[in-house]
């Protein structure tokens, strides 16, 4: 008789529950690893191998990964065509000795840099920090952070204010205050009518309103659309002082901004389209252009993805108790 073959169902994969967006490493280590980049390059640009290496990774890999990222969102470093270089803050600090009040103070804006820091200085702000226990439950509760993450989160957190002299969060501006005194703008509100700009380019042929706000206060719905757009590239406006001559297109308002170095074409990215059929007139389609480039291009369009179906069962919800 013939061996059978033995179908062997394949193991479920987990759900993965991701926290939010948060530097892989605190400032005291990002520091680091600018100062190791300073002492082997200056302050020329190095090619991204060159840099990991000099920061002590051999090659591009996650832990590689999330420790640019983090130097990105301290501000330390930018990446232009595919290298590495110190930012003016970051020069700041690997250059000028400890002590230097300059020095400092772009310590302290490095900081506060990262959006999720922010978040949770001004929540303790008028208060303090409360004990270890009670910020990994309130991570967990209210910021929804992995409970296998957050210990991580809150040691390089607690560590990176210690580094920045900022352990009394008292200290701390308001973020209101924080605008009127550096000449920054005010975060968007719900109700305010703001102009979205991403990669240099306006994005609404006219003003539109904010109606929701995320939580974590990072993403903002407006009017006409359920997509989450990003806080940080948002400018309110005064409807008031809009007036668009009908005869005027968006192009001869906004001039293209001039550039001091040219840059060689790359061609056009590739694009992949894809659709779905869902229910009734209820379709979605997607189009990516180019290729992912690291672990976390693709974990960024997953946190796109989940905000606008988010936001989709906010709207379904709000429908049906009309209904009701």
């Amino acid at each position: 008789m013939a061996d059978q073959a033995v179908l062997v169902p394949k193991k479920e994969q987990k759900p993965r529950h991701r926290s939010p967006n948060y530097p892989g490493v605190g400032l005291r280590a990002a520091v680091g690893k600018i100062e190791a980049l300073y002492k082997a390059d200056g302050l020329a640009p190095s090619t991204k191998l060159a840099a990991l290496k000099h920061m002590g990774y051999e090659k591009f890999h996650s832990d590689a990964a999330r420790t640019l990222s983090a130097l990105k969102g301290f501000g330390l470093i930018e990446e232009t065509a595919d290298r590495l270089k110190l930012t003016q803050r970051g020069i700041e600090i690997v250059a000028r000795p400890n002590g230097d009040p300059i020095r400092e103070k772009a310590i302290k804006q490095a900081a506060i840099s990262p959006d999720i820091y922010q978040l949770v200085m001004e929540e303790y702000r008028s208060t303090g920090l409360p004990s270890d226990a009670s910020l990994r439950s309130d991570l967990i509760t209210v910021r929804k952070f992995n409970p296998t993450a957050v210990d991580g989160f809150v040691q390089d957190f607690k560590d990176t204010l210690e580094f920045a002299g900022l352990s009394d969060l008292k200290v701390l501006e308001s973020k209101q205050s924080q605008g009127k005194n550096s000449g920054q703008t005010v975060p968007p509100q719900i109700g305010d009518y703001v102009q979205w700009e991403s990669g240099g380019q306006i994005q609404f042929p006219e003003p539109k309103r904010i109606r929701a706000l995320m939580d974590d206060g990072l993403w903002a719905f407006v009017d006409g659309s359920d997509t989450g757009l990003p806080i940080k590239e948002l400018t309110t406006v005064t409807i008031s002082t809009i007036e668009i001559p009908a005869e005027q297109t968006l192009s001869t308002l906004i001039p293209p901004k001039a550039s001091t170095k040219t840059v060689p074409s790359l061609g056009a990215p590739t694009m992949r389209s894809y659709s779905w059929a869902l229910s009734g007139d209820f379709n979605a389609k997607m189009d990516l252009f180019g290729e992912a480039r690291t672990e976390e291009d693709i974990d960024a369009l997953a946190d796109y993805v989940e905000i606008t179906i988010k936001a989709l069962k906010r709207s379904l919800k709000s429908r049906q108790s009309e209904n009701n």
